[in-house]
């Protein structure tokens, strides 16, 4: 009876609203990081979103104790670490050498990796109405980057790098979701991250200016939310069915260069946010129906 898929579906749901609250922290956390970039190092802004969030994770670990803290996978973590850092060293550096809309654009290409990966190695079968979707939000990511006029140079390349990055290390997500817990996850993390930037944090260490600070506490709430959100939507639903609404951080950056930057989108970027947010919904409504179905059918 545990594993009957009418008491899956309701799970859904939860895990798709767990998905647009971290494209919203994720749209959030683009925008400090490109506040920051201008005056730390990559590392050193790495080093403040980890430290803090582990900081901000210290009073659960210590009520938690060590039971909830320590893992017996040290492993797994250690690869989602490793391509967490990675993915977050190329991203952070290239949000600094492009504008908003091409840096949100490019590295949200990392659904797809996201599916596909779940799809050959944790053999996760999507059904025709996801693969749909994902290619929707592809179309409406082009229609936002339209091919040809970005030109292929470093900061594209690292997005790109940093997409594929990401993807496995949800990958992870997915494979330690079953036996550890999201809050653990999380931790181990932000630790792991911290301890792997302090290096080259001292060695490229620069004194930040006071207008920096507000923008660093800014990072550590928002980076925290978003792995937050996440993991936990990763943990209570199939990739393929939580990745395609990642795309919403394309409309939500867009919103937010035109509050904070004055970025008026064109019409291709406005065109692109429209299909996008119609995939996501077409799959709300799909979900929706399917959770309602499970209840009403329930003994």
């Amino acid at each position: 009876m545990a594993n009957s898929p009418l008491l899956v579906q309701p799970n859904t749901l939860k895990a798709i609203l767990w998905m647009v609250a971290a494209a919203v922290a994720f749209s959030v956390l683009v925008v400090s990081v490109r506040e920051l970039s201008g005056s730390l190092p990559t590392a050193e802004i790495l080093f403040f979103r980890s430290i803090f969030s582990v900081a901000l994770l210290l009073p659960w670990a210590v009520r938690a104790g060590w039971s909830a803290v320590l893992t017996r996978r040290p492993g797994a973590h250690a690869l989602r670490c490793l391509s967490t850092f990675t993915a977050m060293m190329l991203w952070f550096h290239a949000v600094g050498l492009t504008d908003l809309a091409n840096a949100v654009a490019i590295q949200s290409t990392y659904p797809l990796f996201t599916i596909l990966l779940a799809t050959l190695i944790l053999k996760e079968r999507p059904n025709a109405i996801r693969w749909a979707a994902t290619g929707v939000g592809f179309v409406g990511m082009l229609a936002i980057v339209r091919p040809g006029v970005i030109e292929i140079g470093p900061a594209t390349l690292m997005l790109l790098g940093a997409s594929v990055c990401y993807a496995l290390s949800n990958t992870f997500v997915k494979w330690l979701a079953g036996t550890e817990p999201a809050n653990r996850m999380v931790f181990i993390q932000n630790a792991s991250l911290a301890a792997l930037s302090l290096g080259p944090t001292l060695y490229y260490w620069v004194d930040p200016p006071l207008a920096a600070v507000p923008w660093i506490a800014v990072l550590a709430f928002s980076g925290l939310a978003a792995h937050m959100c996440l993991t936990r939507a990763l943990a209570a639903a199939d990739a393929s069915i939580v990745m395609p609404f990642d795309y919403l951080r394309l409309p939500f950056a867009a919103g937010l260069g035109v509050l904070l930057y004055g970025e008026i989108p064109d019409r291709w970027s406005i065109a692109g946010g429209v299909i996008i947010v119609a995939a996501v919904s077409a799959i709300a409504a799909t979900e929706r129906r399917k959770a309602a179905g499970s209840r009403s059918n329930r003994p």
